[in-house]
């Protein structure tokens, strides 16, 4: 399910939602819907009651995301077929509902949204994209010879959601048979009875793929990152997004590709929605932070593609783990060997420590967006003004660790890859030094792009790439 939308204003923490998201839990089963006040949740989760309405202009819109939050941290089941995603469904609502939490503040909300005002701008939007990815879900369902055509996804969606609100309502224990029992009746009768005179939500075969799911992970060290996944087909893509950037910035190509091939793009920690945790801003963790994705995502068969600071992390991850990679994409990248950073603010500081210095003081903040600004072309127009705003959000000590995590070897991991790489730049590239890099490498320059060419030139970028997939399927098919 897609992420709600929030006001715009200063920067926001992604922390700070999780921890107002839990006192908001904690109060309701303490204090009740009617007991529950922006002041508690604000004094529970050491936050402000500015930085609340900042995010959620009521109280039903607060208790809302914490009683069915956008994201699952729930892995995908061993099972890919829809009756095995019925089952997981009717789990997931089941338990929504019978938590102490939601026995509070359901009957609030239920009065609440009666106001259609208030449910508009609470729940139908969720509930407009939960029929749409229900439907795409349906529609590959038949596609495969699950189902019949003219199954009613609408019909199916609300008679599982009913039937599991019920069982938690009226049984204090949960029976585990249960969504396996529905699950199996909802199915059989969907089956015998189709109902193609009644017009559907058109979800066309081509769309099926397309639709992305919004996924979370607590790592291993309890950072909680965000990921985009969707799609179907090999090898999978996996994207790994730059510095103070976010996975937003490779929608154009999760949406191109992804009717032909598994994607997945995360938030790298300290990014975008995930966690900004004291430490671990280094290309080793970030690599760990996405096997712990790959692993749960069970990919066995993937391509890397990175862009700019993420590319230590990509070839990280290959090096640690290269019987899983079979070719990476590094757009506009640094790849480089161990560097000093030298002492903060002094004269043999190095380049890149004398970038970090720029992060640091009051004027800060103003350097570091004119800083960002500058990495993008004059035709950049939206989508640059976007990604700068986003950049913005990052805090300011995961932006400097995460710079000066560049002055790290990256070359090292780079010599020993094997596979196919395509190096792609904004600007005619080294091209001896590179090749001095890695053992197979192809060469690709976009036109008209600053330094973020998947932003700016997305069309040329795809086509690279579908270029390059190409190469690394005919390696593959060599003996």
């Amino acid at each position: 399910m897609r992420s709600r939308s929030r006001p715009s204003g200063r920067p926001l923490d992604p922390a700070i939602d999780v921890a107002v998201l839990d006192a908001t839990r904690r109060l309701l089963v303490e204090v009740g819907y009617a007991g529950l006040t922006y002041a508690l949740v604000a004094e529970r989760a050491r936050s402000s009651r500015p930085a609340l309405y900042r995010r959620w202009p009521s109280k039903a819109h607060l208790v809302y995301d914490a009683i069915f939050p956008s994201t699952s941290d729930e892995p995908p089941p061993d099972d890919p077929s829809f009756r095995s995603h019925l089952r997981a469904t009717i789990g997931r609502i089941d338990a929504s509902y019978r938590r102490p939490e939601a026995r509070e503040a359901v009957p609030f909300l239920l009065a609440e949204i009666r106001n259609p005002q208030r449910r508009s701008s609470i729940v139908d939007d969720l509930l407009a994209q939960a029929h749409h990815d229900f439907a795409a879900r349906i529609a590959q369902a038949v596609l495969e010879g699950e189902l019949t055509a003219g199954t009613r996804a609408d019909l199916l969606l609300e008679t599982v959601h009913a039937a599991a609100l019920h069982h938690a309502l009226a049984h204090d224990a949960y029976d585990p048979t249960f969504a396996d029992r529905l699950a199996t009746l909802v199915v059989e009768g969907a089956r015998s009875h189709p109902s193609p005179a009644e017009r559907q939500p058109e979800v066309r075969p081509e769309r099926i793929a397309t639709t992305m799911r919004d996924r979370t992970l607590t790592t291993r060290d309890g950072t909680r990152i965000v990921y985009r996944t969707g799609g179907r087909g090999g090898p999978a893509l996996v994207f790994v997004h730059g510095w103070c950037s976010n996975l937003t910035h490779w929608s154009a190509q999760l949406q191109h590709f992804a009717s032909s091939h598994r994607v997945l793009a995360a938030d790298r920690r300290g990014h975008g929605r995930s966690a900004a945790p004291a430490r671990g801003y280094t290309a080793a963790q970030h690599a760990q932070d996405l096997l712990q994705i790959v692993e749960r995502e069970r990919l066995r068969d993937i391509v890397l593609i990175a862009h700019a600071g993420g590319g230590p992390t990509a070839v990280h991850f290959a090096d640690r783990h290269p019987g899983l990679v079979r070719g990476m994409v590094l757009v506009d990248s640094n790849i480089s060997g161990r560097t000093t950073l030298g002492r903060p603010h002094s004269v043999d500081r190095s380049p890149l420590g004398r970038l970090v210095d720029q992060l640091t003081g009051p004027d800060a903040p103003a350097r570091f967006e004119a800083m960002y600004r500058g990495f993008f072309g004059p035709l950049a127009g939206a989508a640059g003004d976007a990604a700068v705003r986003d950049a913005t959000q990052v805090p300011l000590r995961v932006a400097r660790a995460d710079l000066a995590s560049l002055a790290a070897d990256s070359e090292g991991a780079a010599r020993r890859f094997q596979r196919p790489v395509l190096w792609l730049t904004a600007e005619t590239p080294d091209v001896r030094g590179i090749r001095a890099l890695f053992a197979d490498v192809h060469f690709g320059v976009v036109a008209g792009s600053g330094h973020f060419p998947h932003l700016e030139v997305p069309a040329q970028v795809n086509a690279m790439i579908e270029r390059h997939l190409t190469l690394i399927e005919a390696r593959s098919a060599v003996p």
